[in-house]
């Protein structure tokens, strides 16, 4: 008679039962050699190599139901384990080491675990980010040789922080002389922010211990600009702006040659929205210098990336020997001085979005203030610069760094109102912008106006790449299709980008300013070319594919 045919289960159903006779007989010599079915490997680090799957039953290799663990550490199901366990062996046998052992009560399987740890929440504790230690940052670097090295990485830690990343950030900027005090105030500026932020008061009430300050200069900071790495935040609830300390470092250093006091200067007006500058008893030919430029750039600046140039700034004499109410007085004073040498700083004093603010020098009594005993003038100067900080600190939300009204952004016109307002993640992509100019190679500048004729120049040649660009990419679009491409040969298509770029180079060059013109266009030629032949390239490639393909099918 014959023998039954054998189905694909019946077969595998008596292979697994030969090889599970062999592994729980053993060889001849009734010796133990099973291998171990290898443990699963838990590693805490990253691994090169793709996941594991979740463990699985040593006797059917699926993935474990019901699963029993025994303390040898091998894993089961429970009908697996019933099914071939040894008959009456009391505590069970291991069907896999064949060790006697206890089952372990109330153990899940790995497998199962692993499929839970996802699902539970973290502790409160280990939610929370590590704090990590506020500091002065480094943001722009003067090299040895006079150049400026734009940090991205403290940018983007300090305006991308979780408390300012997509709030209005204002940036108070401290800018003077080295030496000026510059330091001193920064230090009482960010004693006063803490209390303001959590609504205790924004001035610090401790005595000679307050005038300690943080120690922001205690390295000898300079060269080149700082910001204190954590924001504060500060305004009404729901409308919270995150402000920050900037220190301009030794800018107004003389011993720096004209276009970097220039770019600092550039640098300085992205970097702020609330400026103090700090000088000593009175403005001297060297502050109004600095400001004039300072006023300029920030036009130029605030043209080009449309922002609103100076929106507010206060002149701060430390150690004056006038009454704090004649402040104004003291601009008409310096309004004499000015006599048409300085039209922007004269306009700028004349509007609303500068003030003159004085202070006394510490241990100076006030003229016309009648007798005072030389205990008060200290209280005196404690007092009036805890005043001063608490108003400019009470201020800041009010000036959050902000675009100009109806300012076109990519053919889009941003809404007015508090949509105008920058985040700290707009204000770090705006700044790495601006890292492609500060870091290009090519003739200098001696003047705001120069600048302002480099930074045209450089949107003209921006613009023609992308145009061109955008005309490769239109190509190749219209020639994916395999006739749609045979219809253009690559001669011809070669002669379609050279035309077009000729003209690209033809309209944009008309319209640069800058006297190194030829030098300008020769490398945007050089770089138009180099985007061509990368497409004539694959294009080439493309059309002999399809040019073979149509071949084969009809031969």
């Amino acid at each position: 008679m014959p023998r039954p045919a054998l189905s694909v289960t019946s077969f595998c159903h008596r292979l697994g039962k030969r090889e599970r006779k062999q592994s729980f007989m053993g060889n001849s010599g009734n010796s133990w050699s099973h291998t171990p079915f290898p443990k699963l490997e838990l590693g805490l680090g990253p691994r090169p190599m793709a996941p594991r799957e979740l463990p699985t039953c040593s006797i059917c290799l699926e993935r474990l139901r019901e699963p029993i663990s025994l303390e040898c550490g091998h894993d089961f199901c429970i009908r697996c384990f019933s099914t071939h366990r040894v008959p009456g062996c009391e505590p069970p046998c291991c069907p896999e080491c064949r060790k006697i052992c206890k089952q372990k009560r109330g153990l899940r399987s790995l497998g199962e675990k692993m499929k839970l740890l996802p699902q539970r929440p973290l502790p409160p504790a280990l939610q929370e980010t590590c704090p990590v230690r506020a500091e002065p940052l480094l943001l722009v670097r003067v090299n040895a040789s006079g150049g400026l090295i734009l940090r991205m990485g403290a940018i983007n830690r300090c305006l991308k922080h979780p408390l300012a990343r997509d709030t209005p950030v204002c940036l108070l900027a401290v800018l003077g002389e080295q030496h000026s005090g510059k330091s001193f105030l920064l230090n009482h500026l960010l004693q006063g922010l803490p209390g303001l932020e959590s609504g205790e008061g924004g001035w610090p009430r401790g005595g000679e211990a307050s005038l300690q300050g943080c120690r922001w200069g205690a390295n000898g900071l300079a060269r080149g600009i700082w910001m204190w790495s954590h924001p504060f935040l500060l305004g009404k609830e729901g409308k919270k702006v995150a402000v920050f300390l900037v220190d301009t470092g030794d800018a107004m250093s003389p011993e720096l040659s004209r276009e970097t006091r220039i770019k600092l200067c550039a640098l300085t007006t992205m970097l702020s929205s609330y400026q103090i500058l700090n000088t000593c008893q009175e403005l001297k030919d060297t502050d109004l210098d600095y400001l004039e430029m300072f006023v300029h750039v920030a036009e130029v600046m605030g043209k080009h990336y449309g922002m609103v140039p100076i929106q507010h700034l206060d002149l701060l004499v430390r150690d004056s020997s006038h009454p704090n109410k004649a402040g104004q007085g003291h601009v008409g004073n310096i309004f004499q001085r000015l006599s048409g040498r300085y039209p922007k700083v004269q306009e700028l004093l004349q509007g609303k979005r500068a003030r003159c603010c004085l202070l006394p020098a510490p241990g100076r009594r006030w003229m016309n203030q009648g007798h005072a005993s030389p205990g008060d003038t200290d209280d005196d100067f404690c007092h009036l610069l805890g005043a001063y900080v608490s108003d400019v600190l009470s201020a800041a939300p009010q000036h959050a760094k902000s675009r100009c009204q109806g300012y076109w952004n990519e053919g889009r016109a941003v809404a007015r109102g508090d949509r105008r307002l920058l985040t700290g993640q707009q204000l770090a992509q705006e700044i790495k912008n601006l890292s492609g100019w500060m870091g290009r190679t090519g003739p200098g500048f001696t003047s705001p106006d120069e600048m302002a004729a480099q930074l045209h120049d450089l949107r003209k040649v921006e613009a023609a790449k992308r145009e061109f660009e955008e005309y490769v990419r239109q190509q190749d679009i219209a020639t994916k299709r395999i006739f749609s491409a045979l219809r253009v040969l690559p001669d011809t298509m070669r002669n379609l980008l050279s035309t077009q770029k000729d003209a690209i180079l033809a309209r944009h060059g008309v319209a640069l300013l800058c006297k190194g013109r030829d030098q300008t266009l020769e490398a945007l030629e050089a770089e138009l070319q180099a985007t061509a032949k990368a497409f004539m390239d694959s294009y080439t490639m493309r059309f002999c594919g399809h040019l073979a393909a149509v071949g084969g099918a009809v031969g």
